[in-house]
């Protein structure tokens, strides 16, 4: 009887500890390359993605949620910092983080979170176990863009090894036990997929975007070559809904899995009683691409370069304990946004020379204000400002672009001549910024 007690009493004691938790968990779901056009809460459901539908509907839907590049590595750099990555230099897939600037998961570590990353790492320099802002880490050998999808080579700490697990239901597996030994602590967990990502090319992505491209113009369907991502077989279920298109069709299979990847995620929350008091963020790291057949219809274009299809992105959040369920948010954010964000859920200082913003405040109320009056972007010899409805891009030949997004999503119609003023103001915004962030990082 006393045993029994004893253990009636340790039981409670644990219940008790985590109900009074006043810190929420933090899961964050960073996914690789994904087109909004491929998520069926966003403009269309060709694609069925139930799982991230469900953080649509039970919670937030960022409809002009940015990624702060698009390119993998440096759009990683900015979420991770909450600053614009141009600032420390990080301009290219082949730069790094620099290991004086504080990350979302070192800060939340300091503060008393379990903190894990499991998927792509995307920095050169000190690996993630290296930096101090980990308890566990099971990421890319060194720093890639590319993950073999069915024999992974992955470091555990520090220590590599080869899985003979399908990458995106590793991940998933990883994430659910992590939430399942943590569930008596707040836990800051970042899931960083590297679906549907191409596992290597088989040409240079320019001339993939030119074929497709010609294909369209005539109407024909281009099967893009393309070395397949999806489980074996699985590509066969959507044959018929894409005749021809092998490749297409495979893409979406691996979308579906990593779908399901996301379902298995918020099943673990919710099994283990944390779902009303977790923060959880989903989002991509740039545009789609036809070198992988992931689209972003009807935004304009693809991913390394900076009309909507390159930056605007999938962005969904929940945190059932405080936000409203269902919302969807139309004024711009960035991933910038989510270090602040997740900092201020948990009441822990932000860091100086933020970028990003809280959203808090700003989803609370029913007609909110505009968290960002700009949002600045360059990669490259590309330019871009978004400024309320307008977007002004420079594109790669130096030509100069004025949209109205409210009324022109797919950037169809050019302002540039009609609207000169406006043109010329937000090409001045970007000169200003640009001025000072390069500045700022020699």
């Amino acid at each position: 009887m006393r045993a029994l007690l004893a253990l009636l009493f340790l039981t409670c004691g644990v219940a008790l500890t985590a109900a009074d938790r006043t810190k929420p968990n933090v899961v964050i779901m960073l996914v690789d390359d994904l087109g909004s056009g491929d998520v069926s809460c966003l403009f269309r459901d060709v694609v069925k993605t139930p799982n991230i539908d469900r953080l649509a509907k039970q919670g937030v839907k960022f409809t002009s949620g940015y990624s702060t590049a698009p390119l993998c590595g440096p759009s990683r750099a900015g979420f991770l910092t909450g600053r614009y990555q141009q600032r420390f230099g990080f301009n290219g897939n082949r730069d790094g983080i620099p290991t004086n600037l504080p990350l979302l998961p070192g800060l939340l570590k300091s503060a008393g979170y379990r903190t894990a990353l499991f998927g792509k790492w995307h920095s050169a320099g000190p690996m993630p176990h290296e930096r101090g802002c980990f308890d566990e880490t099971l990421v890319s050998a060194t720093s890639s863009p590319f993950i073999d999808y069915f024999h992974p080579k992955l470091a555990r700490n520090g220590k590599v090894e080869v899985f003979q697990e399908y990458s995106t239901d590793l991940f998933a597996r990883e994430a659910t036990e992590f939430i399942r030994r943590n569930t008596d602590k707040p836990f800051a967990l970042t899931v960083t997929f590297n679906a549907p990502h191409i596992l290597r090319t088989t040409k240079d992505a320019m001339i993939h975007q030119e074929d497709f491209e010609k294909g369209q113009a005539v109407g024909k369907v281009v099967d893009i070559p393309k070395v397949f991502t999806a489980r074996p077989g699985e590509a066969a279920r959507y044959a018929k809904q894409f005749p021809g298109d092998t490749a297409r069709a495979d893409t979406v299979a691996t979308i579906v899995a990593l779908d399901e990847a996301v379902g298995r995620i918020l099943d673990s929350l919710k099994a283990a009683g944390l779902e009303q008091d977790t923060l959880v963020f989903f989002f991509a790291d740039n545009g789609g691409h036809p070198e992988l057949r992931s689209e972003n219809t009807p935004l304009r274009d693809y991913k390394w370069n900076l009309f909507e299809g390159g930056i605007r992105v999938p962005f969904l959040a929940r945190y059932p304990a405080k936000w409203p369920a269902g919302r969807a948010f139309t004024h711009p954010v960035s991933s910038l946004d989510i270090l602040p964000t997740c900092l201020a859920a948990a009441a822990i200082p932000a860091p100086a020379g933020l970028d990003g913003i809280d959203l808090t405040p700003f989803l609370g109320t029913p007609t909110p204000a505009a968290p960002h009056e700009n949002l600045f972007f360059a990669i490259a010899r590309q330019a871009a400002v978004r400024s309320g409805k307008w977007k002004y891009v420079r594109d790669q030949q130096g030509g100069q672009h004025l949209f109205d997004l409210e009324a022109d999503v797919g950037e169809t119609k050019d302002l540039a001549t009609s609207e000169p003023a406006k043109l010329k103001e937000l090409a001045g915004r970007w000169e200003a910024w640009n001025t000072k962030v390069r500045a700022e990082a020699k």
